[in-house]
């Protein structure tokens, strides 16, 4: 008498397999995912910080003395005028020669988010 197999289904080892590579598959979408969301956050990050500088850079150009810039709070200004600020930022500015020209300047803000420091930073240069 012989016993006939109905083999029919998956093995268990198939099985195992194929829920591997579905595994392997859903990281790596979930990895480019997550990529994605911090690439899209820092780049929102950069803009509002660009905003920043350039709000900084124009209405350094409306005062009339290195004085006034310089004690400035550029990061309660920046609330103040309804800024959306970014954690932890600061806002600096560096004259490369105060005596010579008030716009030749660099205006760096800083921020920090997840425990990570970012910058950006706008120089001037007038030709005279």
């Amino acid at each position: 008498m012989s016993l006939k197999r109905n083999n029919k289904g998956f093995t268990f080892v198939e099985l195992l397999i194929a829920v591997f590579i579905l595994a392997v598959a859903i990281g790596g979408v979930l990895l480019l995912y997550v990529t994605s969301m911090i690439s899209s956050q820092l780049a929102w990050d950069m803009t509002v910080a660009t905003s920043h500088a350039e709000y900084v850079l124009e209405e350094a150009q409306r005062s009339d003395s290195i004085g006034s810039i310089l004690v400035m709070n550029w990061e309660e200004w920046a609330v103040d005028q309804g800024l959306n600020t970014l954690p932890g930022e600061t806002i600096d500015i560096i004259f490369s020669e105060p005596s010579s020209n008030l716009l030749d300047m660099q205006v760096t803000v800083n921020w920090t988010r997840k425990l990570r420091s970012h910058g950006v930073t706008f120089i001037t240069k007038v030709a005279k």
